[in-house]
Protein backbone atom coordinates (compact mmCIF):
# COMPACT_ATOMS: atom_id res chain seq x y z
CA UNK A 1 0.00 0.00 0.00
CA UNK A 2 3.03 2.50 0.88
CA UNK A 3 3.70 2.72 -3.63
CA UNK A 4 -0.23 3.82 -3.91
CA UNK A 5 -0.92 7.15 -5.10
CA UNK A 6 -4.39 7.45 -5.52
CA UNK A 7 -6.74 6.65 -2.36
CA UNK A 8 -9.11 4.29 -2.79
CA UNK A 9 -12.59 4.65 -4.18
CA UNK A 10 -14.50 3.44 -2.15
CA UNK A 11 -12.36 4.69 1.21
CA UNK A 12 -11.57 8.01 2.32
CA UNK A 13 -8.35 9.10 3.20
CA UNK A 14 -7.06 10.35 5.84
CA UNK A 15 -3.96 12.41 7.73
CA UNK A 16 -2.76 11.51 11.23
CA UNK A 17 -0.02 13.55 13.02
CA UNK A 18 1.89 11.28 15.73
CA UNK A 19 4.27 11.94 18.46
CA UNK A 20 5.92 9.11 20.35
CA UNK A 21 8.93 8.28 22.78
CA UNK A 22 11.53 6.91 20.43
CA UNK A 23 12.75 4.45 23.58
CA UNK A 24 9.65 2.59 23.57
CA UNK A 25 9.87 1.36 19.98
CA UNK A 26 12.52 -0.15 17.55
CA UNK A 27 11.90 2.44 14.87
CA UNK A 28 8.93 4.20 12.62
CA UNK A 29 8.35 1.69 10.10
CA UNK A 30 6.97 -1.65 9.87
CA UNK A 31 9.71 -5.11 9.89
CA UNK A 32 9.04 -8.09 7.65
CA UNK A 33 9.33 -10.35 10.34
CA UNK A 34 6.46 -12.54 9.32
CA UNK A 35 4.37 -12.55 12.61
CA UNK A 36 3.90 -8.84 13.37
CA UNK A 37 5.87 -7.98 16.78
CA UNK A 38 4.15 -4.42 16.80
CA UNK A 39 7.23 -3.28 18.26
CA UNK A 40 7.29 -0.37 15.94
CA UNK A 41 5.52 2.85 15.82
CA UNK A 42 3.90 2.03 12.26
CA UNK A 43 3.16 -1.76 13.92
CA UNK A 44 1.08 -0.28 16.70
CA UNK A 45 -0.72 2.23 14.78
CA UNK A 46 -1.64 -0.14 12.33
CA UNK A 47 -3.13 -2.11 15.05
CA UNK A 48 -5.07 0.26 16.34
CA UNK A 49 -6.17 1.08 13.06
CA UNK A 50 -7.15 -2.75 12.51
CA UNK A 51 -9.07 -2.34 15.83
CA UNK A 52 -11.10 0.69 15.69
CA UNK A 53 -11.77 -0.05 11.96
CA UNK A 54 -12.84 -3.61 13.07
CA UNK A 55 -11.18 -4.63 9.46
CA UNK A 56 -8.14 -7.45 10.70
CA UNK A 57 -5.58 -6.86 8.37
CA UNK A 58 -7.29 -4.56 6.02
CA UNK A 59 -5.82 -1.28 6.99
CA UNK A 60 -2.11 -0.34 6.52
CA UNK A 61 -0.82 3.25 6.93
CA UNK A 62 2.48 5.07 5.09
CA UNK A 63 3.95 7.45 7.29
CA UNK A 64 6.17 10.41 5.85
CA UNK A 65 9.41 9.98 7.55
CA UNK A 66 11.06 6.97 8.64
CA UNK A 67 12.04 7.58 12.09
CA UNK A 68 15.40 5.29 13.40
CA UNK A 69 15.55 3.26 16.45
CA UNK A 70 15.34 5.60 19.59
CA UNK A 71 14.28 8.93 17.78
CA UNK A 72 11.22 10.63 19.01
CA UNK A 73 8.82 12.61 17.00
CA UNK A 74 6.46 15.76 18.43
CA UNK A 75 4.59 15.70 14.68
CA UNK A 76 5.30 12.73 12.16
CA UNK A 77 2.41 11.75 9.89
CA UNK A 78 0.80 9.11 8.17
CA UNK A 79 -1.88 8.74 6.14
CA UNK A 80 -4.68 5.93 5.53
CA UNK A 81 -7.50 4.85 4.05
CA UNK A 82 -10.16 3.87 6.28
CA UNK A 83 -14.67 3.90 6.56
CA UNK A 84 -17.41 2.19 7.54
CA UNK A 85 -20.20 0.68 6.13
CA UNK A 86 -23.33 2.90 6.00
CA UNK A 87 -27.06 1.63 6.67
CA UNK A 88 -27.64 1.40 2.94
CA UNK A 89 -24.34 -0.69 2.18
CA UNK A 90 -22.41 2.46 0.82
CA UNK A 91 -19.20 3.41 2.66
CA UNK A 92 -19.18 6.50 4.67
CA UNK A 93 -16.65 7.90 6.43
CA UNK A 94 -15.64 9.02 10.07
CA UNK A 95 -15.29 12.14 11.85
CA UNK A 96 -11.81 12.99 11.95
CA UNK A 97 -12.28 13.58 15.31
CA UNK A 98 -13.91 10.19 16.04
CA UNK A 99 -10.76 8.47 14.33
CA UNK A 100 -7.91 10.65 16.64
CA UNK A 101 -10.13 9.68 19.91
CA UNK A 102 -10.44 6.14 18.69
CA UNK A 103 -7.22 5.18 17.42
CA UNK A 104 -5.60 7.14 21.37
CA UNK A 105 -8.03 4.53 23.07
CA UNK A 106 -6.75 1.41 21.16
CA UNK A 107 -2.92 2.99 21.50
CA UNK A 108 -3.20 3.66 25.83
CA UNK A 109 -2.24 -0.02 26.16
CA UNK A 110 1.52 1.65 25.03
CA UNK A 111 2.86 2.70 27.72
CA UNK A 112 1.61 5.96 26.73
CA UNK A 113 4.35 6.56 24.54
CA UNK A 114 2.22 7.42 21.52
CA UNK A 115 -0.71 9.77 20.64
CA UNK A 116 -2.13 10.99 17.82
CA UNK A 117 -2.01 14.69 17.97
CA UNK A 118 -4.45 15.78 14.90
CA UNK A 119 -6.39 13.70 11.99
CA UNK A 120 -7.52 15.08 8.99
CA UNK A 121 -9.76 14.03 6.04
CA UNK A 122 -7.50 14.59 2.92
CA UNK A 123 -8.98 13.12 0.22
CA UNK A 124 -11.77 15.85 -0.34
CA UNK A 125 -8.87 18.29 -0.12
CA UNK A 126 -6.26 16.48 -2.57
CA UNK A 127 -7.52 13.03 -3.75
CA UNK A 128 -4.65 11.71 -4.35
CA UNK A 129 -2.56 13.03 -1.64
CA UNK A 130 0.34 11.21 0.13
CA UNK A 131 2.38 10.99 3.48
CA UNK A 132 5.37 10.90 2.17
CA UNK A 133 5.57 12.27 -1.73
CA UNK A 134 3.85 15.28 -0.63
CA UNK A 135 5.68 16.28 2.35
CA UNK A 136 7.78 19.75 1.38
CA UNK A 137 10.03 20.21 4.53
CA UNK A 138 10.64 18.20 8.16
CA UNK A 139 12.06 19.98 11.13
CA UNK A 140 14.49 18.54 13.26
CA UNK A 141 15.91 19.04 17.07
CA UNK A 142 18.78 17.47 18.43
CA UNK A 143 19.38 17.95 22.10
CA UNK A 144 22.99 17.96 24.33
CA UNK A 145 23.56 18.45 27.78
CA UNK A 146 26.59 19.02 29.42
CA UNK A 147 27.41 18.64 33.34
CA UNK A 148 29.99 17.45 35.40
CA UNK A 149 28.58 13.55 36.32
CA UNK A 150 30.14 10.51 35.54
CA UNK A 151 26.30 8.07 35.36
CA UNK A 152 24.91 10.28 32.23
CA UNK A 153 22.92 12.67 33.96
CA UNK A 154 19.15 12.80 35.08
CA UNK A 155 17.32 9.35 34.97
CA UNK A 156 14.31 12.02 33.41
CA UNK A 157 17.12 12.86 29.89
CA UNK A 158 19.36 9.96 29.70
CA UNK A 159 16.66 8.83 26.63
CA UNK A 160 16.16 12.09 25.48
CA UNK A 161 19.68 13.91 25.29
CA UNK A 162 23.02 13.04 24.36
CA UNK A 163 24.55 13.54 27.76
CA UNK A 164 28.52 15.04 27.55
CA UNK A 165 30.65 15.18 31.03
CA UNK A 166 32.38 18.21 31.37
CA UNK A 167 36.23 17.40 32.28
CA UNK A 168 39.17 19.56 32.94
CA UNK A 169 41.81 19.52 29.94
CA UNK A 170 44.28 17.39 32.32
CA UNK A 171 41.94 14.80 32.88
CA UNK A 172 40.67 14.09 28.95
CA UNK A 173 43.21 10.97 27.93
CA UNK A 174 42.29 9.35 31.09
CA UNK A 175 38.58 10.24 31.25
CA UNK A 176 38.16 9.94 27.72
CA UNK A 177 34.41 8.48 27.48
CA UNK A 178 32.18 7.08 24.19
CA UNK A 179 29.57 5.51 25.06
CA UNK A 180 25.95 5.25 23.30
CA UNK A 181 24.18 7.29 26.22
CA UNK A 182 27.39 10.09 26.76
CA UNK A 183 30.98 11.15 25.96
CA UNK A 184 33.15 14.26 27.72
CA UNK A 185 34.06 17.70 26.38
CA UNK A 186 36.40 20.44 27.73
CA UNK A 187 35.59 21.65 31.50
CA UNK A 188 33.83 25.29 29.82
CA UNK A 189 31.38 23.36 27.64
CA UNK A 190 30.53 23.71 24.32
CA UNK A 191 31.78 26.57 22.26
CA UNK A 192 28.70 27.71 21.23
CA UNK A 193 29.61 30.48 18.56
CA UNK A 194 31.93 28.36 17.14
CA UNK A 195 29.18 25.95 16.25
CA UNK A 196 26.97 28.27 14.74
CA UNK A 197 29.49 29.48 12.71
CA UNK A 198 30.59 25.53 11.29
CA UNK A 199 26.36 25.57 10.76
CA UNK A 200 26.58 28.89 8.57
CA UNK A 201 29.05 26.37 6.15
CA UNK A 202 26.27 23.90 6.18
CA UNK A 203 23.23 25.73 5.02
CA UNK A 204 22.24 25.84 1.68
CA UNK A 205 22.07 23.52 -1.53
CA UNK A 206 25.14 20.83 -0.75
CA UNK A 207 26.74 17.59 -1.94
CA UNK A 208 26.46 15.98 1.37
CA UNK A 209 27.93 12.58 0.85
CA UNK A 210 30.13 13.27 3.80
CA UNK A 211 27.09 13.11 6.10
CA UNK A 212 25.34 10.18 4.30
CA UNK A 213 25.75 6.76 6.52
CA UNK A 214 26.98 3.84 4.61
CA UNK A 215 23.67 1.66 3.55
CA UNK A 216 21.71 4.99 3.04
CA UNK A 217 19.59 4.41 -0.69
CA UNK A 218 18.41 7.60 -1.60
CA UNK A 219 19.16 8.19 -5.37
CA UNK A 220 21.13 11.78 -4.41
CA UNK A 221 23.70 12.75 -1.84
CA UNK A 222 22.30 16.68 -3.06
CA UNK A 223 20.17 17.96 -0.09
CA UNK A 224 19.01 21.83 0.38
CA UNK A 225 19.19 22.67 4.02
CA UNK A 226 17.07 25.72 4.35
CA UNK A 227 17.59 26.50 8.66
CA UNK A 228 20.47 25.19 10.80
CA UNK A 229 20.92 27.03 14.13
CA UNK A 230 22.25 26.00 17.28
CA UNK A 231 20.76 27.61 20.67
CA UNK A 232 22.19 27.69 24.24
CA UNK A 233 20.26 27.79 27.35
CA UNK A 234 20.06 27.33 30.96
CA UNK A 235 17.48 25.32 33.45
CA UNK A 236 17.71 24.08 36.36
CA UNK A 237 14.47 21.49 35.67
CA UNK A 238 13.76 19.21 37.92
CA UNK A 239 16.72 20.22 40.41
CA UNK A 240 20.83 21.55 40.08
CA UNK A 241 21.78 18.57 42.21
CA UNK A 242 19.83 15.83 40.15
CA UNK A 243 20.20 17.36 37.21
CA UNK A 244 24.04 18.24 37.22
CA UNK A 245 23.67 20.02 33.96
CA UNK A 246 25.90 23.00 33.49
CA UNK A 247 24.75 23.83 29.67
CA UNK A 248 21.94 23.30 27.10
CA UNK A 249 22.61 23.36 23.26
CA UNK A 250 19.92 22.75 20.99
CA UNK A 251 20.50 22.33 17.33
CA UNK A 252 17.44 22.85 14.91
CA UNK A 253 17.38 22.12 11.21
CA UNK A 254 15.07 22.15 8.56
CA UNK A 255 14.66 20.69 5.18
CA UNK A 256 12.58 19.50 2.39
CA UNK A 257 14.30 16.01 3.35
CA UNK A 258 16.78 14.65 4.45
CA UNK A 259 19.89 11.24 3.59
CA UNK A 260 20.37 8.46 6.02
CA UNK A 261 21.57 9.51 9.70
CA UNK A 262 22.29 12.80 7.67
CA UNK A 263 20.77 14.98 10.85
CA UNK A 264 22.97 12.50 13.24
CA UNK A 265 26.10 13.13 11.47
CA UNK A 266 25.64 16.96 11.43
CA UNK A 267 25.45 17.47 15.01
CA UNK A 268 28.11 14.88 15.65
CA UNK A 269 30.72 17.17 13.42
CA UNK A 270 29.35 20.54 15.43
CA UNK A 271 29.48 18.84 18.60
CA UNK A 272 33.15 18.11 17.63
CA UNK A 273 33.50 21.89 16.85
CA UNK A 274 31.72 23.05 19.85
CA UNK A 275 34.82 20.40 22.09
CA UNK A 276 37.55 22.07 20.33
CA UNK A 277 38.39 19.12 18.42
CA UNK A 278 37.88 20.49 15.05
CA UNK A 279 37.36 23.74 13.30
CA UNK A 280 34.94 25.50 11.07
CA UNK A 281 37.83 25.42 8.57
CA UNK A 282 37.62 21.52 9.56
CA UNK A 283 34.11 21.31 9.08
CA UNK A 284 34.12 23.23 5.21
CA UNK A 285 36.87 20.52 4.64
CA UNK A 286 34.70 17.33 5.49
CA UNK A 287 32.21 18.53 3.24
CA UNK A 288 34.48 19.32 0.03
CA UNK A 289 35.28 15.47 0.90
CA UNK A 290 32.46 13.67 -0.06
CA UNK A 291 33.49 10.78 2.03
CA UNK A 292 31.50 9.70 5.22
CA UNK A 293 34.62 8.13 6.16
CA UNK A 294 36.22 11.55 7.67
CA UNK A 295 33.74 12.24 9.81
CA UNK A 296 33.95 12.36 13.40
CA UNK A 297 31.42 10.56 15.65
CA UNK A 298 28.00 10.18 14.75
CA UNK A 299 25.64 11.76 17.16
CA UNK A 300 23.90 9.13 19.34
CA UNK A 301 19.27 8.71 18.22
CA UNK A 302 18.30 9.04 21.47
CA UNK A 303 19.22 12.98 21.39
CA UNK A 304 16.78 13.52 17.85
CA UNK A 305 13.16 14.70 17.44
CA UNK A 306 11.16 15.21 14.47
CA UNK A 307 9.54 18.07 15.10
CA UNK A 308 7.23 18.91 12.22
CA UNK A 309 6.44 17.65 9.04
CA UNK A 310 5.60 20.42 6.10
CA UNK A 311 2.66 20.32 3.64
CA UNK A 312 1.62 22.83 1.43
CA UNK A 313 -2.07 24.78 2.10
CA UNK A 314 -4.99 22.41 1.54
CA UNK A 315 -2.23 19.55 0.92
CA UNK A 316 -2.01 19.82 -2.09
CA UNK A 317 0.19 17.78 -3.76
CA UNK A 318 3.96 18.98 -5.05
CA UNK A 319 4.02 19.32 -9.26
CA UNK A 320 5.96 17.17 -11.06
CA UNK A 321 8.09 19.92 -11.97
CA UNK A 322 9.10 20.63 -8.72
CA UNK A 323 9.75 17.43 -7.84
CA UNK A 324 11.97 16.91 -11.01
CA UNK A 325 14.10 20.26 -10.44
CA UNK A 326 14.06 19.85 -6.95
CA UNK A 327 16.55 16.94 -6.10
CA UNK A 328 15.55 17.10 -2.46
CA UNK A 329 12.45 14.92 -3.42
CA UNK A 330 14.12 11.92 -3.99
CA UNK A 331 11.70 9.53 -2.73
CA UNK A 332 14.18 6.20 -2.51
CA UNK A 333 14.30 3.84 -0.05
CA UNK A 334 16.61 5.29 3.00
CA UNK A 335 15.67 9.30 2.36
CA UNK A 336 14.93 11.10 5.59
CA UNK A 337 15.42 7.45 7.81
CA UNK A 338 17.19 9.07 10.47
Amino acid sequence: MGSVRRASKALPRYLAFLEYDGAKFRGFQRQNLGERATTTVQDALDEALETFTGNRGAVASVGSSRTDVGVHATRNSAHFDCGRVGKDGSMDAYDSESVRRGLNYHLKSRERAMRVTECVRVDTLNPTFHARHDAVSRRYRYEILVGDRDDGGSVFDRDGAWYLRAVVASDRGAKQTSSRRYTTCEATGLDVDAMRRAASVLIGKHDFSSFRASGCQAKSPIRTITSLDVVSRTTEWPSPEARGTRQEVSVRVEAPSFLYHQVRLLVGALKSVGAGDLTVDDVRELLEAKDVSQAPQMAPAHGLYLMDVGYLPNYASRTPFSKAKNTDTDDGEGDDDL
